[in-house]
């Protein structure tokens, strides 16, 4: 079970150091060691792995992080996570000094980092639901309800008995910490995903984006609402970039990776929409427990708000975007694939913070 978070893996190690070699602390070390390339500046990372030979060694290091977490590395998994992103963060914050985003390097890393994570996600597909799927775009929005419906992540017992009955308010303090991951940049993700897109599917998710951005209305802009309930916990901002375990940065990490590919549209497709389907029920048993706890009304507005307005995207997701996207076999088989990414790692997720809170 992974233990490990990024407060572990401050920057220690200076940029100008060869590659490391693989001793016992490898993960954290190669970590470490890379991070404060991020802002040193794209032609300094260019020109310092520009030979073949040099870019190959980095590349290898991060290729052993998947090879070590296909072994059971614990460590390993949240560091290519971690280091995954933090580099995400390169294209979605805007910088405050220097910054590695346009370093052709960089992308190296970046694809290797994301072709790793993709093949440990498909190696937990399971072929027959993959292949189960109907031809009839009529039949296959009922068709994956009931595949979620008999998942793991579906209702799990996190929520259903654990935040429902047992949480206390430092159990949420932790469970908003992980919940970052994907709820503080919701909006961002779904900008990244209307890139190409028309008609119907672009309506619904500027219609969604709409709802994100408060209809208009500053003070009801949905990352602001979220902000709400972090700072009705006091959490910083550095135990917002320090606290998240491998799993929630896996979860964070899927959500970008879909929505930043034009490739990966029908795998965002499914995979939002199991975002957008879940949410309510699972906010409803964070609801309970905030006035099971009597903690202060106003700083759950976002959970409270989101049981209906996600229950309404959804409803608009499936009609709007899933089921028209159905009909052609190589969209409706890359849908079901990304609402599996969803629900795989989601289930894990879940199982893992039960665990820990238990």
């Amino acid at each position: 079970m992974s233990t490990a978070t990024a407060e572990q893996l401050a920057p220690a190690v200076d940029a100008a150091d060869p590659v490391p070699g693989f001793g016992a602390q490898k993960s954290r070390e190669f970590v470490e060691w890379f991070l404060p390339w991020l802002t040193r500046g794209a032609e300094e990372l260019d020109r310092a792995f520009g030979e073949p030979a040099v870019q190959a060694e980095l590349l290898d290091a991060v290729r052993s992080l998947a090879v070590l977490r296909e072994s059971g590395d614990e460590d390993a998994f949240f560091a290519q996570q971690y280091l995954l992103s933090r580099i995400y963060a390169l294209h979605l914050q805007l910088p405050s000094g220097a910054s590695a985003e346009g370093s052709v390097v960089l992308h190296a890393v970046t694809r290797r980092l994301e072709l790793d994570t993709m093949a440990a996600e498909d190696a937990r597909l399971d072929e027959e639901v993959l292949v189960g799927a109907p031809e009839d775009a009529e039949a296959y929005v009922p068709w994956l309800k009931e595949v979620t419906r008999a998942h793991r992540a579906f209702k799990h017992p996190y929520y259903h008995e654990f935040v429902r009955n047992e949480a206390n308010p430092s159990d949420l303090r932790r469970y908003i910490v992980q919940e970052s991951a994907v709820d503080s940049r919701f909006d961002d993700l779904l900008a990244l995903m209307q890139l190409g897109t028309s008609g119907g599917a672009k309506l619904e998710i500027a219609t969604n984006f709409w709802d994100e951005m408060g209809n208009g209305d500053p003070l009801q802009v949905h990352t602001l609402l979220f902000g709400k309930i972090i700072d009705s916990f006091g959490i910083s901002d550095a135990e917002l970039e320090g606290g998240l375990t491998a799993e929630a940065l896996l979860s964070g990490n899927l959500a970008v990776l879909c929505c930043r590919y034009r490739s990966l549209f029908p795998e965002a497709v499914g995979f939002l929409a199991m975002t957008e389907w879940l949410v309510p029920d699972r906010f409803s048993q964070v609801l309970h427990a905030w006035r099971r706890l009597d903690l202060p009304p106003a700083a759950i507005v976002y959970h409270d708000l989101h049981i209906g307005v996600d229950a309404h995207h959804a409803s608009g997701w499936f009609a709007n975007v899933v089921k028209p996207a159905a009909a052609d076999p190589a969209t409706r088989r890359a849908m079901t694939r990304g609402a599996l990414w969803r629900l795989n790692s989601s289930a894990r997720y879940l199982d893992h913070s039960l665990a820990w809170s238990r």
